[in-house]
């Protein structure tokens, strides 16, 4: 009996809708983690740069590449979970 009414549930236009939304907020939610791991570890790495050899590596546009990188990389993660969406939404 609650198999027939979760999959009738499922199945209808509103479900799909719902169950979309939750597999691209799983999706966006563990992006959105590994991005913040990734950030982590380079603010720990760059601490053990000595000043000079950081301010050197500034002035050559290390923290505008850094901005490039996590800025696609968020990028990405957002069109692929919009993907997600619209794909679990089109199903029929």
């Amino acid at each position: 009996m609650w198999g027939k009414l979760i999959t009738g549930v499922l199945m209808s236009v509103a479900g799909r809708l719902i169950a979309a939304l939750g597999l691209s907020f799983v999706s966006y939610v563990g992006l959105n983690e590994i991005q913040g791991y990734l950030l982590n570890q380079v603010q720990t790495q760059i601490g053990g740069i000595p000043n000079d050899a950081l301010q050197l590596a500034y002035i050559a546009g290390m923290g505008v590449v850094l901005n490039w990188i996590f800025g696609t990389f968020a990028f990405i993660a957002s069109m692929k979970t919009m993907s997600k969406l619209s794909a679990g939404i089109q199903r029929k």
